[in-house]
């Protein structure tokens, strides 16, 4: 069920998506799947939650690559088709309680907390300066990884990586 919530989702988007074309291509009726989940809400939320998997903090002991290691983790996640899912329910967060709780405790949050940590490590290393707004850095530094699939409809590569990081670092620099 979850799968062919996914196939759906990729293919129809989260508009199209109905518990009566899930049953129908996993083959089960729509009180199978109402006995596991209440809504269609519900359901993506196990579909996104099957396939995502955190992104971890990797400390390199230096501030550039401890980004890089998780930019480059997380960009990879975001080209995939698991990245993709998430492009279309984007659109969804602010209309969806389950949906959006999801997003934040599961994706937002931890990668904040990961950033946070390497801004925090390279403050401590005098890697960048320490009156920096490290919440405002933290948004520009993971938007384009939500921006660019869905305004620019391309794969993200390590060559945009590393001009992100450019201009980021080159903005907190001692």
């Amino acid at each position: 069920m979850l799968g062919a919530t996914r196939d759906l989702l990729l293919e129809k988007g989260y508009g199209g998506l109905t518990i009566a074309a899930v049953a129908d291509m996993a083959g089960v009726g729509k009180g199978t799947i109402y006995l596991r989940w209440p809504d269609k809400e519900s359901l993506v939320v196990g579909a996104l939650a099957e396939v995502w998997e955190p992104v971890a903090d990797i400390d390199t002991g230096s501030l550039r690559e401890d980004l890089f290691g998780f930019m480059t983790t997380a960009m990879r996640a975001m080209n995939g088709q698991d990245g993709r899912l998430f492009t279309e329910v984007v659109a969804e967060l602010s209309r969806s309680g389950p949906l959006k709780t999801y997003w934040v405790n599961e994706i937002s949050r931890p990668w904040v907390e990961v950033v946070s940590a390497c801004f925090t490590r390279g403050i401590e290393r005098g890697e960048m300066r320490a009156d920096v707004d490290l919440h405002a850095t933290t948004q520009v530094l993971l938007s384009p990884l939500l921006t660019v699939p869905m305004m620019e409809d391309k794969k993200m590569t390590t060559r945009h990586v590393n001009a992100w990081l450019d201009i980021v670092l080159e903005g907190v620099a001692p």
